[in-house]
């Protein structure tokens, strides 16, 4: 292990000898230091001479304890300055801990930033909204509109850089072009939607800069609606030519149902003991029941009932039709019923059938409620359309007003001259 203890030439510095590990060329020598601290006699080892210690340096450390001691500054003892050096190691380490963490948290911060802005870029959100919205019918139209006319604009841009000018610029551009006001709104609608998918993940906080973007204001809504003998005569010379035509036609009229609507019914939702069909999963997403008129239950009564879970009109190979056939529109060209027509608003096609429905149910008297029901609008206001046609107890009242408005004859009794 190690020789004795030796006392050394400076007073207070002892030393001993490793009995066989050499420094250079002597023992290697462990170095210690003797000292009072209030009276009392302290001895503290300071190390090998392979560490570093030397006689000179035990010497040093001796005398600035004591010095220390005596003028009542710094530490006393060896296992004071250790303590400070450990505190003060952990001050620095909590220090380079903190600067560590902070660079980290920009770090992160910038990470993020850049993140954020990659996330934001139009085309990016676009994109993701696409896969989040796979299930839409509409999505490929969506998708049609955004790329002719909207991603060569803005595509490139972060969603907080899109301004009015550039919405402003895609109006123009659309315009231009003769796109019909309706499909630049219909373009309107899909960046709103863009944006409200981007506040809900959080990646963009703010309006649409379509909000101040201002369009003209148009009614494309179509008026034309059939008479009844015009409605009979669509239905006979559809059935001379096109049954399947004619059966969809007629269900349309008679319930109102919308193309899509009659295109997914099956068997099974139709009940005929209760004169009702289901309309499942509709454009307002709440189902809800037709009821059939005599005609309704009459054709389907002529018809082959097939199993629960087959589609009642299919394409040849069995799937859902995705339009009425063009026997429909050639039935309507040779009765002439859009002879003369310029405005779109005014031709007949299939929706005009349901249109019909909706015109012919006021006309006899139903509540806008009620027609509301039937079509399965989302709210009343879509329905209002039909309100004039139901009016007529209005007209009534008016006539009677301006009866009553007249001014009476009043009888007249003829003077005669008195004879004298």
């Amino acid at each position: 292990m190690a020789h004795t203890w030796q006392k050394s030439k400076i007073q207070g510095v002892r030393y001993r000898e490793h009995i066989s590990r050499k420094h250079g060329l002597q023992l290697d020598r462990y170095f210690s230091i003797r000292f009072r601290v209030d009276g009392k006699l302290k001895e503290e080892g300071l190390g090998w001479s392979s560490q570093g210690w030397t006689l000179a340096k035990a010497a040093d450390t001796l005398a600035e304890l004591k010095m220390n001691a005596r003028t009542g500054r710094g530490e006393r003892t060896l296992a004071e300055k250790r303590k400070v050096a450990e505190d003060a190691n952990r001050a620095a380490e909590a220090e380079y801990q903190r600067i560590e963490a902070e660079r980290m948290a920009a770090e992160q911060a910038e990470a993020e930033r850049i993140r954020l802005e990659s996330a934001s870029i139009f085309n990016v959100v676009l994109d993701q909204y696409c896969n989040s919205h796979s299930y839409k019918k509409s999505l490929k139209n969506e998708q049609l509109v955004m790329r002719i006319w909207v991603q060569p604009v803005i595509g490139s841009k972060r969603l907080q850089e899109i301004s009015m000018l550039d919405i402003e610029r895609i109006k123009r551009n659309m315009l231009k072009a003769g796109r019909a006001v309706r499909t630049v709104q219909y373009a309107f609608a899909i960046i709103r939607q863009i944006f409200n998918y981007a506040k809900q993940r959080q990646i963009f906080d703010g309006e649409s800069p379509t909000k101040g973007v201002k369009l003209p204001i148009i009614d494309n809504r179509r008026i034309r609606f059939l008479s009844p003998d015009e409605a009979n005569s669509l239905l006979d010379e559809l059935k001379r030519h096109s049954l399947i035509s004619y059966r969809i036609s007629l269900l349309s009229l008679y319930s109102g149902m919308r193309f899509g609507e009659i295109a997914g019914l099956r068997w099974q939702h139709i009940d005929m003991d209760n004169r009702q069909i289901v309309i499942l999963d509709p454009k307002n997403g709440k189902t809800r029941f037709s009821f059939m008129a005599d005609a309704v239950c009459q054709m389907f009564s002529e018809m082959e009932r097939g199993k629960p879970n087959e589609l009642i009109f299919a394409t040849k190979d069995n799937h859902p039709m995705k339009q009425i056939s063009d026997s429909f529109m050639a039935a309507v060209n040779r009765l002439g019923l859009n002879d003369g027509k310029e405005d779109r608003r005014t031709k007949l096609v299939f929706h005009s059938l349901r249109h019909s429905c909706a015109s012919q149910l006021a006309m006899s008297g139903a509540d806008l409620s009620t027609i509301q029901a039937v079509l399965g609008h989302k709210s009343l206001a879509m329905t209002e359309r039909y309100s004039h046609l139901s009016n007529q107890h209005i007209k009534k009242a008016i006539d009677r007003l301006q009866e009553a408005m007249k001014p009476k004859t009043a009888d007249v009794i003829p003077l005669t001259g008195r004879t004298g």
